[in-house]
């Protein structure tokens, strides 16, 4: 199918952006990859009036990789965030970023557009909820700076003033000491996952200094599991703290039934993908190379 017509600007700077967006009003819609929208456009579930094109903005597609933070721009492409210094050097984020979808959505999609569609289903957000990012929000107000985890208010309900715009993604480093993954359970690459989970733990020798679970895609929003580093810290890694939290997430998680899976098989799956998570970062300390960490089935 064709969408509707529609009225198109490509604009300059967030600014310029922020203005067309009050001006549309509802009836506007912003574009950065459209891996989203235009087959929502397409087949006529969206219709908006006016589509104001993101991708004429110098500078916002860059990662950082800072003493104290990584910065990502808002409209930096999936796969460029996979193959960027900051993936190098912290293997979590390209496990996410580098298990997106497929070739074509990883090389046009956009983590500021991921973030911004609070898609409960989506890669970003389970990993940027558990490393505790926060987005810089651009609107007629100035600009502020929000955590992910109450940006994402809900399925699809994103905590954005109108005409406010995602800029750039912030995630402090300090969360990022240790070893981490991200690991992801989906019918086949296009999908998006039925459970994801990441993971990223600090160690002294064997021993849990610190850890950051979080999951996607088994509940409304994503869902960082705080309460794992209190069961965690002080203990030894290996395989029975693993099928402790794998217990514990199991209860945690709030999925909802659907042609993916049961309530109760996704629980499952939680526990399941915490368990390959400790397996990742085992074989990792081992000097183990592990590159595929989203799994398929069916």
């Amino acid at each position: 199918m064709y969408p509707s017509r529609f009225d198109y600007i490509k604009v300059a700077s967030f600014s310029e952006a922020s203005a067309a967006l009050i001006d549309g009003g509802s009836d506007a819609k912003l574009m950065a990859g459209g891996q989203t929208l235009i087959p929502m456009m397409k087949l006529r579930l969206l219709a908006p009036k006016l589509l104001i094109d993101l991708t004429g903005i110098q500078g916002a597609d860059e990662v950082t990789l800072g003493d104290d933070l990584i910065e990502i721009g808002a409209l930096t492409r999936h796969g460029v965030a996979g193959k960027s210094e900051a993936a190098k050097t912290f293997p979590i984020i390209q496990d996410c970023a580098l298990g997106i979808a497929d070739v074509q959505v990883r090389n046009m999609g956009t983590i500021g557009g991921s973030i911004a569609e609070a898609d409960p289903c989506a890669c970003w957000p389970a990993l940027l909820t558990t490393l505790g990012a926060v987005a810089l929000c651009e609107g007629s107000e100035g600009t502020r700076v929000q955590p992910i985890r109450t940006l994402l208010a809900d399925a699809y309900t994103p905590a954005l003033a109108m005409g406010e715009i995602i800029t750039r993604i912030a995630i402090p480093r300090e969360s990022l000491d240790g070893f981490g993954t991200f690991v992801a359970f989906k019918r086949s690459a296009p999908a998006y996952p039925t459970a994801s989970c990441a993971l990223q733990v600090n160690l002294d020798g064997d021993i849990v200094r610190s850890l950051r679970i979080g999951f996607g895609c088994l509940g409304l929003t994503a869902l960082p599991f705080d309460a794992a580093n209190e069961f965690a810290a002080g203990k030894v890694f290996d395989a029975a703290l693993a099928k402790l939290i794998g217990d514990a997430a199991s209860h945690f998680v709030e999925p909802l039934s659907d042609n993916k899976g049961s309530e109760a098989y996704k629980r499952n799956l939680a526990r399941g993908l915490v368990i390959r998570a400790f397996d990742v970062i085992a074989r990792r300390r081992a000097g183990i190379e592990v590159r595929d960490t989203h799994h398929y089935y069916g």
